[in-house]
């Protein structure tokens, strides 16, 4: 393309964004709403990251979303989360410390579209009051004027009221904030219609529903909004097209938000 077509071509581009009110709309974005989800991979290492086929699938599903968590990457050599985000068309991909008690190491990574700004990335981990199996990440990004936390944490079956209560501890109340992973908030692991972590927040993935592609018929992941961000609150669901148990364990669990 010469130089003075190519300048034509910018100038058309900022232009239309002008009058789109500062966004510019790429393909598959949606300037006025943000989809988040996070995704427990059950097991994810060099195994699944060798199998094209479930990569593919990982992958074209991921890419319906904005910003999504990816939980339970166990993978000493530290390559398949890495090997995931280059399957991606622009995203950018951090991760998290591993974690754990035992041999069994886990890593958080976060997956966003590159017009997103991760203003800040805090990595609990490691704690040093061992209050969780999996320390917490806290993540702020920014689009345009609209900033948003993100706590994303994976919970311990059997310590489910001990881990929520600590992470109450360490969530700030200001502002947008979400917090959103496999809390294993259900089933014979926690009763959420009788336990008082994060009452008076917003929890959208309710107690009657299924978030596992096996037969427990349980909703372990959950979303959970402060009253800040339940004002941007558009809609939520949980993904379960093609995720077999080959795939994961775990369906994928989103939300849509106002920006």
């Amino acid at each position: 393309m010469k130089k003075k077509t190519l300048n034509l071509f910018i100038g058309v581009v900022m232009f239309v964004a002008v009058l789109l009110g500062g966004y510019v709309v790429y393909e598959h974005y949606d300037s006025e709403t943000i989809k988040i989800a996070n995704w427990n991979l059950q097991v994810f290492g060099q195994t699944k990251a060798n199998n094209l086929g479930l990569m593919q699938i990982y992958s074209e599903i991921i890419e319906d979303y904005d910003i999504i968590f990816v939980q339970e990457i166990r993978d000493s050599s530290q390559m398949a989360f890495p090997k995931l985000c280059s399957m991606l068309q622009n995203y950018s991909c951090m991760s998290s410390s591993r974690a754990g008690r035992t041999s069994s190491k886990e890593q958080y990574g976060v997956i966003y579209k590159n017009e997103i700004n991760l203003i800040d990335f805090k990595d609990y981990n490691p704690d040093s009051q061992d209050r969780w199996e999996r320390p917490p990440i806290k993540i702020i990004f920014n689009i345009e004027d609209y900033s948003f936390t993100v706590y994303n944490i994976h919970i311990k079956p059997e310590d489910v009221q001990e881990e929520l209560n600590y992470l109450e501890d360490v969530v700030s109340d200001a502002g947008n904030v979400l917090i959103l992973g496999d809390l294993n908030a259900d089933c014979s692991y926690y009763k959420n219609e009788e336990q008082t972590e994060f009452n008076g927040w917003n929890w959208l993935v309710k107690d009657d529903e299924d978030t596992t592609s096996s037969d427990s018929d349980c909703a372990y992941d959950r979303i959970i909004l402060n009253g800040d961000a339940y004002e941007e609150y558009v809609r939520d669901g949980i993904y379960k097209k093609g995720i077999t148990t080959d795939v994961s364990d775990h369906y994928l669990v989103w939300v849509e938000m106002k920006i």
